[in-house]
């Protein structure tokens, strides 16, 4: 474990980031500093100040990113969030998904509301 990080329950948990927390789950990892994973399975929270709530196969990578469930979810972008559905993605900063199927919000701070296959590409913009 990282310097002030804890695992407190789950199995094959690792929390390595610095003030890094997993609280349960399986195979979850905090890596990122003063990042942290709540439960589920196969998650990552590696950006700093990240959290994944839940799910399975989520990616938290950017800098206050947050991912909430779902599954195979990714945030990349600095200050963006998934909060849901499967294999979505906000990786533009401040963006955002809302759920459904393999969305992607790629504008600074765009948003994608939910459904399938939408995109959010400019700045700004939102896909329903």
């Amino acid at each position: 474990s990282g310097l002030s990080s804890s695992v407190s329950g789950g199995d094959s948990n690792v929390a390595s980031g610095l003030v890094s927390s997993v609280s349960g789950g399986y195979g979850n990892d905090a890596n990122g500093n003063r990042s942290w994973v709540s439960g589920g399975q196969g998650n990552v929270a590696s950006g700093s100040l990240s959290s994944v709530s839940g799910g399975d196969s989520n990616v938290a990578s950017g800098s206050v990113s947050s991912v909430s469930g779902g599954d195979a979810n990714v945030a990349s972008g600095s200050l963006s969030s998934v909060s849901g559905g499967f294999a979505n993605a906000a990786r533009g900063e401040a963006s955002s998904v809302l759920g459904g199927f393999a969305n992607a919000a790629s504008g600074a701070y765009s948003s994608v509301l939910g459904g399938q296959l939408n995109t959010a590409t400019g700045d700004y913009s939102i896909a329903p």
